[in-house]
């Protein structure tokens, strides 16, 4: 049994580079072209919203439009810093589906739509409170006790927490001590 046209799973998806290519193999007169990008907020958050529009040819009447948003700040290592740029590149796929000129039977969202909603689910990786802990012992007072609130705030270890308070209160000089 063939499993052509079957959805495999979530890297079944065509990434938007080879929605581009076959793009310009069916339409090389056509074009990407920004419509509009703005920052909406929605339910407390920003949001970078994007719409592309995909010209078949010069003069095409009926462009396709896709629109896709990102969260601000990005929730991941992968999307922060660059929410515009994976905003533009998502509008840009889907704007080539509206004009009918990919396929579909994978999915309307890009391969880096579903990578991204995959390392969103899985939040970000584990804190290596034992390496923030060195770090911020070794840069002084300051450091140390943002690492401490931190850890206190976001679920640190007790016996770490404990640790960098007696460290600061053995090696932070107090107001009238001389520093020679």
């Amino acid at each position: 049994m063939s499993n052509k046209g079957t959805f495999q799973g979530p890297l079944d998806y065509i990434d938007v580079a080879t929605r581009i290519v076959d793009f310009r193999e069916k339409h090389p007169e056509g074009s990407l072209q920004q419509v509009s990008w703005e920052v909406k907020e929605v339910a407390g958050r920003a949001f970078v919203v994007f719409t592309a529009a995909a010209y078949r040819t010069p003069d095409d009447p009926r462009p396709g439009i896709g629109t896709a948003w990102e969260p601000v700040p990005g929730p991941t290592k992968f999307t922060r810093d660059s929410e515009l740029q994976n905003a533009e590149t998502a509008a840009w796929g889907r704007a080539i589906v509206a004009a009918l000129a990919a396929d579909t039977k994978h999915g309307i969202a890009s391969s880096e739509e579903v990578r991204t909603k995959i390392a969103e689910a899985q939040g970000p990786p584990p804190r290596d409170w034992p390496k923030e802990y060195e770090a911020a012992k070794a840069m002084g007072p300051g450091p140390l006790r943002a690492f401490i609130d931190a850890a206190k705030t976001q679920g640190g270890p007790p016996p770490m927490i404990q640790a960098g308070e007696k460290h600061l209160a053995e090696h932070t000089p107090i107001e009238g001590d001389v520093i020679a």
